[in-house]
């Protein structure tokens, strides 16, 4: 079977989350990539094993998002490891990075010049607020894009101190935004033949996930607070406790049919008539008591019963699952188009999550683990650049190919 983006090539200069991330989502559908790091200068998450024994082999515990790319060596710090990078370039249809906008420019790897090594190639850079304005350079990860992009101020309870969200969704985010660029470019190309750059922002990225935040302040002056588990629309909204330690369900009403569902569910109790819950304005101006009234009920079942009762009813619930609880879910054993394999070095079997849409002619596949630091480096210096096996030994001694 064809894979839709086989015959595509892609150098991968990403690095941390990001950049793997969109390297794995055109691995899976077809391309080949072929990402570059540095023993000179390692992505951190190469050094994140908690052992040193585990530091790589095939696979450490956070390194998943390399999977389903090539690995090779290159230190371009010096000049000759730029020029094999254009030389890679020269042979590729897409090119990423997720670096500071100054960085590859520092080396001469920046769209002007590997545009000359590649007239039509495509280049996504990925960068905390875009290639020029006044935050150019901004240094940042993931916890302080979520703030500066006004997520952060979203988050917590009302008149609590501000809480940070502890998963970098801007990285992942980005990424498939990348990728959506990317295609978009690729289609203008088999049209014209004209390849181009794209700027994106992780920043803009996440300020276009609360527009609706952003529409209110523009509109009527209002600034955003965090609701906590509150809706401005719904209620009951929120995570109530279960029976049993540390279970919990997620329960979300919108209509009023679906509060009458609720009510008839729990039995239609005395106080789900009560002029305070009757209606929805009653409920959402009394959402600390209907929460009290909701959790007494909760409390009373174990939590994918209780789930499976809601949504029995038509009411949308889910349980609050442990990352155990996914792994062994039914469900997600079923859909899960992972790859079982045995790691090298490592005395255990690897299942690891394959792609997140299911095409039904082509829907691609999860064909290898991530490679070790240099695991590819034979295959593209000799077999794709040409290099004799004297010129390969010479460039690793003066750690060029390091």
């Amino acid at each position: 079977m064809t894979l839709p983006l086989e015959g595509y090539r892609v150098c991968d200069l990403g690095q941390v989350w990001a950049g793997p991330v969109l390297g794995h989502l055109f691995g899976d559908m077809g391309a080949e990539v072929i990402r570059v790091e540095s023993r000179a200068s390692s992505d951190q998450m190469r050094n994140i094993a908690k052992e040193p024994s585990e530091i790589r082999t095939m696979l450490e515990k956070n390194f998943v998002f390399r999977n389903r790319t090539s690995c090779i060596t290159l230190n371009f710090t010096k000049p000759q490891g730029v020029e094999l990078v254009k030389e890679i370039v020269k042979r590729c249809d897409i090119v990423f990075e997720n670096f500071s906008p100054r960085v590859l420019a520092k080396f001469g790897l920046d769209y002007a010049s590997l545009r000359k090594a590649k007239p039509n190639i495509i280049m996504c850079s990925m960068s905390a607020a875009g290639q020029n304005g006044p935050y150019r350079d901004l240094l940042g990860y993931g916890p302080s894009i979520n703030s500066i992009s006004g997520v952060d101020s979203l988050v917590g309870y009302p008149g609590d101190d501000k809480l940070m969200v502890n998963v970098w969704d801007a990285d992942p985010t980005t990424a498939t935004a990348a990728a959506f660029a990317i295609l978009t470019a690729l289609h203008h190309r088999e049209a014209t033949g004209e390849g181009q750059y794209i700027d994106l922002s992780f920043y803009e990225n996440l300020v276009s996930l609360i527009g609706e935040g952003i529409m209110d302040f523009t509109m009527n002056g209002r600034i955003a607070e965090p609701q906590g588990n509150r809706h401005l629309a719904m209620g009951p909204h929120g995570i109530y406790p279960c029976k049993g330690n540390d279970k919990w369900i997620a329960i979300a009403v919108k209509t009023q049919p679906e509060w009458e569902a609720l009510a008839n569910l729990m039995g239609n109790p005395d106080w789900t008539q009560d002029e305070r819950f009757v209606d929805l304005y009653g409920r959402l101006t009394h959402p600390g008591e209907l929460d009290e009234k909701m959790a007494k009920w909760t409390r009373g079942y174990g939590n994918y019963e209780l789930m499976h009762m809601l949504q029995k009813a038509g009411i949308a619930a889910a349980v609050v699952a442990t990352l155990e609880d996914v792994y062994l879910d039914p469900h997600d054993q079923y859909r899960r188009q992972g790859l079982r394999i045995e790691t090298q070095g490592l005395d255990r079997t690897e299942v690891i999550h394959g792609i997140p849409w299911h095409l039904s002619d082509t829907p691609g596949s999860v064909r290898r683990l991530a490679a070790a630091m240099g695991e590819d480096n034979e295959k593209v210096f000799s077999k794709m650049l040409g290099l004799s096996k004297k010129r390969i030994e010479q460039l690793v001694k003066a750690q060029v190919i390091y």
